[in-house]
């Protein structure tokens, strides 16, 4: 507004300073003519400031909507920004080395090397809300291995809805080591199914309720925790089912810490094929103990599988079938399954090798009746299944590589090992990169 100013008094004098030189021609004229003129070059100059005025409030009013705009788009945009904020992206790389004693290729070659996996994943927070996904491509075959959205209700209340993890036995996993344990192979620890849960802590205590439209998303074999499979040859699938979990430990918030569990699932059991329902029930006790540098699992797992199955299946109903990474098998249908885990975690500044960790983990199952894992569960029953898994892991930074010694006896036909009463041998190797 200054500058405005200054422009109309240079304007101003610019006049006066005319009329100074024509003076003596203006004192002949007549008065009132002068006045008449000194009025109108006035008005003019009024007017002229006036549009200036105009021009610069114009200008104001523009930058002010501008800014306006800029402020409700940014606004828009900020839950956008702080969602991309709040979410850790995540993968996995691997590699996987294999050999078997019982293949007679590995035996010429001395093993093989094969893709592993390639894993993307995304956590976040936005809120109260949370979210949760992983997606894995294998060679051949991928799946969704979790996706669930959730609602912290309160600082102890979860609910999750979606593809989330069964709340049974010791968590998360179920064991120590890479290859895992006959529970977890039997689709009871880490396992994930398709429904709501409550996860609620206080103090001690940790308490998790589920209820499970659907044991997977699909009635194939391929995705992660085995599970009944629809599609197989016996057709039977886990629907609407109950799952509860109560754990206390002690210790809590120190080094030296034992939690003891107890957790129990059931529901119906549908078949695809007889359109009739059955019923299945699973209940365990466990303990998962953390002590300086040690750790250990033990649990203790009775089942049953009350199926409704064809008659003309061509599998024994002895038996359930059940899959998970592409590939069907058989376990007892009613029995008692334990394990015991106990590993060691030992910080290292070795160059880039920050820490070793060593495990074993062995798992036996205790049928009810015969069971077989071959010929459809049909034929002479075998001794009760055994399997131990013996290794280490090698951490430098976000890269990692499990060596493992999986031993097994009559372990459920898995992955092709032979049922013949023996111990058989599978030296693996997985090694990757965390990014």
């Amino acid at each position: 507004m200054a500058q405005l100013s200054f422009k109309a008094a240079g304007l101003a004098m610019g006049v006066t300073g005319t009329l100074a030189f024509a003076a003596p021609a203006l004192a002949q004229q007549d008065t009132e003519a002068m006045q008449r003129q000194l009025d109108s070059l006035r008005a003019q100059v009024e007017r002229m400031e006036q549009q200036l005025d105009a021009q610069q409030s114009t200008t104001t009013a523009d930058s002010g909507q501008a800014t306006a705009q800029t402020r409700d788009l940014a606004e828009e945009n900020r839950s956008l920004i702080e969602s991309i904020q709040n979410s850790q992206f995540s993968g996995t790389l691997q590699l996987k080395g294999v050999y078997n004693d019982w293949d007679q290729v590995d035996k010429d070659t001395g093993g093989d090397m094969n893709f592993g996996k390639f894993t993307l994943g995304v956590d976040g927070q936005h809120g109260d809300f949370l979210y949760s996904f992983e997606y894995r491509f294998y060679d051949g075959y991928q799946f969704l291995k979790k996706g669930w959205m959730g609602y912290q209700a309160s600082a102890n209340d979860t609910v999750k809805v979606g593809l989330v993890q069964t709340p049974f036995g010791n968590m998360d996993y179920g064991y120590l080591g890479w290859y895992g344990t006959l529970p977890y192979l039997a689709g009871f620890n880490d396992n994930q199914n398709a429904g709501i849960k409550w996860d609620h802590t206080q103090g001690a205590w940790d308490t998790s309720l589920a209820f499970f439209k659907s044991d997977q998303l699909g009635d194939g074999n391929e995705h992660y925790g085995a599970n009944p499979v629809g599609s197989s040859a016996q057709g039977n699938t886990a629907e609407n089912q109950l799952a509860g979990r109560v754990a206390y430990t002690f210790g809590q918030g120190t080094d030296y810490t034992t939690e003891i569990n107890f957790s129990a699932k059931g529901g119906q059991l549908y078949n695809n094929q007889t359109n009739d329902s059955g019923s299945n029930w699973q209940a365990a006790v466990g303990l998962n103990g953390s002590y300086g540098s040690w750790l250990t699992q033990l649990q203790a797992t009775a089942y049953e599988y009350d199926a409704e199955n064809p008659a003309n299946s061509g599998i024994s109903d002895d038996v359930m079938q059940i899959g998970a990474f592409g590939f069907n098998y058989l376990i007892p249908a009613e029995g008692q399954m334990y394990s015991a885990s106990v590993g060691y975690s030992m910080n290292v500044d070795w160059g880039d090798i920050d820490n070793l960790y060593f495990y074993n983990d062995f798992s036996y199952i205790s049928p009810e009746g015969d069971y077989t894992p071959v010929n459809g569960g049909f034929g002479e029953s075998v001794d009760d299944p055994m399997l131990n898994d013996l290794g280490m892991k090698v951490t430098a930074g976000p890269y990692y590589a499990w060596f493992s010694v999986v031993s097994n006896k009559n372990a459920l036909g898995y992955f092709g090992s032979p049922t013949d009463g023996d111990w058989h041998t599978s030296v693996q190797t997985n090694f990757g990169l965390n990014f």
